[in-house]
């Protein structure tokens, strides 16, 4: 296996090796690309350009001669000249053994028909045919092969559009116009932009110099047309395409060989007339000698007249036609070819370089919204939590008033009562209790419990008020971080809706692997991007929604508790006090609660540490839910934020790629 592994290699070497510079580029770029950035076929198109034929354009005009121009140079009336439905469609003319036409079709298929195919296309037959490709045996075309191309200024733009395409992908144009009307702006502005896709300059050719009245009239639009189209062309011929079809149609080569294919037919009609006894011996003898003699009289008829044909011929200008493709065209083959090579290898690269820059700036796009919003996100929920902190402090201190009230109303619901306290003094008798009464302070405990917890009272119900807004305050927060992530939310879904409508004008490489990754990311935003940014949002949510619950459950379920803890609290205390004063009333005070020691005890019932501390503290539930939100959407963007850079390295990665194979393609331009 080794062995043959070696041999494949050196197999590949010596192939390689024998590669001209170019296609050795060619190959050396393939390699480099991505094998998702291209087709093979485009590669291998390339690779052999080298060794095919030049591909030259006939173009111009509609109805400027082009089929007429390209029979005269073939010396063949092979096609359908005038307003015809071949002359919508390109026709490539290439070497071949027969004359034989190959129909290629949109969708692909590929049909083989007779050249005479050509003469009877109609409309409705040929809208499905996508182009030509005629097959000829004429030396010429084993060198140069011509495409045959619709009008310019056809009331059908797809013609316009056909003969655009072509001129992308041929090695040079000869620009064939009426010498009548040559020289126009329209002309100008369409030459001057693809003049310069061409390694050597084309050939303009002037037809129908016949119907010019003399050779000053000729001379007078050979010279408009040079300035007209100054620096365009190599050189400004006037021909007359139809004379010169005429004159090679009528050489005595053509004249031989159509006389002896008509001889040949006319024998074969006579041989099987005979064999179906519609002619005696006599009879097909007789016919024979009147054949060969008609035959012989017309080639010397057109031997006599050949002279009249070659200054026909000469006549015509065709010669200088032939003269500069065999000079100029002809010597420069390799070097236009070699340059139409590498044209076209550039502009691959650099629509690909260019697709991969969009799709590296989409991801930058991206990049940017999610920065941004980390930056909107702290102003927008700085905006917010000062609103929202406003009302939080407000519900502190509604509760705090409330607190006030309620220490009020128990301090006001305090009682005095008169007891007897004993106090032993010593005498000399001994000890006597001597009897003292003080006024002290009682707490009615039913009586305020009854007044306290009646749920009519406005204080109950505004207690129940502040329990209510308490929980209904998340409202606002949810509303103001669902506005932060809608708002992201819009941001990158418009970027996801924009992203494959700003690559459309940009794609070369509709398979690459680059592409469809950003495609898919696109088409996975929610999932990518967006599900984060709400898990943070739902975190924040819920704390704050655990912290609020505990505080609005806490007065609406235990104002009741709350209270009997108090009032149980302060009149067990009061009770201790006078226990212990009975005891000793030098050692142990009586406790009268002033409204601070009511307050402090309803402090304690109600906790009311911990809902300043969440309402009110510097560190509140409110502050506590904005910085989670905050500091989790940061880590969040920042964590898309590196996962998109790294993609966007690939990128550049594959940029670099193309960006040095592109620098290769320029040197080797150089060379040539």
């Amino acid at each position: 296996m080794l062995k043959s592994y070696i041999q494949e290699c050196k197999a590949l070497q010596e192939k390689f090796s024998q590669k001209n510079p170019t296609q050795k580029l060619i190959t050396n770029c393939q390699n480099t690309l991505n094998p998702n950035d291209y087709t093979l076929s485009f590669f291998e198109n390339l690779e052999q350009k080298s060794t095919e034929p030049m591909q030259i354009a006939i173009v111009g005009q509609f109805s400027s001669g082009k089929s007429t121009f390209l029979n005269a140079l073939l010396g063949q009336d092979i096609l359908p000249t005038g307003i015809t439905p071949i002359t919508s469609k390109v026709c490539k003319i290439c070497y071949g053994e027969d004359y034989i036409l190959e129909i290629l079709y949109k969708d692909g298929r590929k049909v083989l028909q007779n050249v005479e195919f050509l003469h009877k296309l109609t409309r409705e037959n040929s809208k499905n045919i996508d182009h030509f490709c005629l097959y000829a045996p004429i030396l010429l075309l084993k060198e140069i092969n011509f495409l045959d191309t619709p009008g310019f200024n056809s009331q059908n733009s797809d013609d316009t559009h056909a003969t655009l395409k072509v001129l992308e992908q041929v090695d040079g144009i000869i620009w064939l116009t009426l010498i009548d009307n040559a020289g126009k702006n329209s002309e100008k502005a369409l030459l001057k932009e693809f003049s310069a896709h061409f390694a050597q300059k084309s050939l303009c050719v002037l037809n129908q110099k016949d119907r010019l009245k003399n050779e000053i009239e000729i001379q007078t639009s050979v010279e408009y047309a040079k300035i007209a189209f100054d620096g365009i062309f190599a050189n400004v011929i006037p021909i007359s395409a139809k004379l010169a079809l005429k004159a090679r149609l009528n050489t005595t080569e053509k004249f031989l060989e159509t006389s002896l294919l008509s001889l040949a037919h006319s024998i074969q009609d006579i041989a099987l007339k005979r064999t179906e006894s519609a002619l005696s011996p006599k009879e097909s003898l007789q016919k024979l000698q009147e054949l060969y003699v008609s035959t012989q009289e017309k080639i010397n008829t057109q031997c006599s007249n050949q002279k009249d044909f070659e200054a026909l011929m000469q006549d015509s200008n065709m010669p200088l036609i032939f003269e500069f493709l065999n000079q100029t065209i002809k010597p420069k083959a390799s070097f236009a070819k070699a340059h139409s090579a590498l044209k076209r290898l550039k502009e691959m690269h650099i629509h690909l370089h260019l697709q991969y820059h969009k799709i590296n700036q989409s991801y930058k796009n991206l990049q940017k919204i999610l920065r941004q919003s980390n930056a909107e996100f702290v102003q927008s929920c700085t905006t917010s939590k000062a609103k929202e902190q406003k009302i939080f402090n407000a519900l502190y201190l509604n509760l705090d008033v409330l607190l006030d009230s309620l220490a009020q109303k128990i301090f006001n619901a305090l009682e005095k009562q008169h007891i007897i306290f004993y106090k032993d003094t010593k005498t000399l008798l001994g000890t006597k209790s001597k009897a003292q009464v003080k006024e002290v302070t009682i707490l009615p405990l039913e009586k305020i419990k009854i007044a306290l917890q009646n749920q009519d009272t406005q204080l109950v119900k505004d207690y129940k008020a502040i329990s209510i807004k308490i929980k209904n305050f998340l409202e606002l927060f949810v509303d103001s971080i669902h506005q932060n992530t809608n708002t992201l939310s819009q941001k990158i879904f418009l970027w996801q809706d924009f992203t494959p409508k700003s690559l459309e004008l940009y794609l070369i490489a509709p398979q690459s692997q680059a592409l469809q990754d950003l495609y898919h990311f696109t088409q996975h935003c929610y999932e990518n991007i967006l599900a984060d940014f709400n898990k943070d949002a739902l975190v924040a949510t819920s704390f704050l929604h655990s912290e609020l619950n505990v505080l609005s459950n806490f007065l609406s379920l235990n104002y009741n508790n709350a209270i009997d803890l108090t009032l149980t609290r302060l009149d067990l205390r009061i009770k201790n006090a006078i226990a212990k004063h009975q005891e000793n009333q030098e050692e142990f005070a009586l406790f009268n609660p002033t409204l601070e020691n009511v307050r402090e005890a309803l402090n304690d019932a109600f906790c009311f540490e911990q809902f300043q501390a969440r309402l009110f503290g510097p560190m509140n539930s409110l502050n506590k839910a904005y910085a989670q939100f905050l500091e989790q959407s940061k880590q969040t963007a920042e964590s898309k934020t590196q996962l998109i850079a790294q993609t966007s390295f690939a990128l550049k990665k594959e940029i670099d790629k193309i960006t040095q194979n592109l620098k290769a393609i320029r040197a080797q331009t150089l060379t040539l």
